[in-house]
């Protein structure tokens, strides 16, 4: 007789500050979480604008315009990473002030997407 094995999606591993981020951004009354098969998500008005791509790295979606108007700020940043779509940016999230960073920039990402 064969032996069936069950498959299960690896647990995501995240960064400390990655998860302190999650819990934070789960209590957002504007913010609707999704868990897809890529990991946990975060919507404003069902556009996407926060996914977490694994480990200490979170994207956020801000515009283009809006990274237009922080980008003499984002340039100076080592932890903000442009990303193919002009619309996102990587945030590296390993330090406390990382996390006041990804919050700010969450906010600027709903302020984008609700006005």
């Amino acid at each position: 007789m064969a032996r069936i094995t069950g498959w299960r999606r690896a647990a995501e591993r995240r960064g400390l500050y990655v998860a302190r981020a999650v819990a934070e951004l789960r209590s957002w009354p504007v913010l609707a979480v999704s868990d897809t098969r890529r990991g946990v998500a975060f919507a404003v008005r069902g556009t996407e604008i926060l996914r977490l791509t694994g480990g200490d790295e979170v994207q956020v979606r801000l515009t283009a315009s809006a990274i237009d108007r922080l980008e003499p700020h984002l340039l100076d940043c080592d932890q903000v990473q442009a990303c193919r779509d002009r619309a996102w940016v990587a945030v590296q999230v390993d330090a406390a002030p990382d996390l006041d960073l990804l919050l700010a920039l969450t906010s600027v990402a709903i302020k984008e997407h609700v006005a």
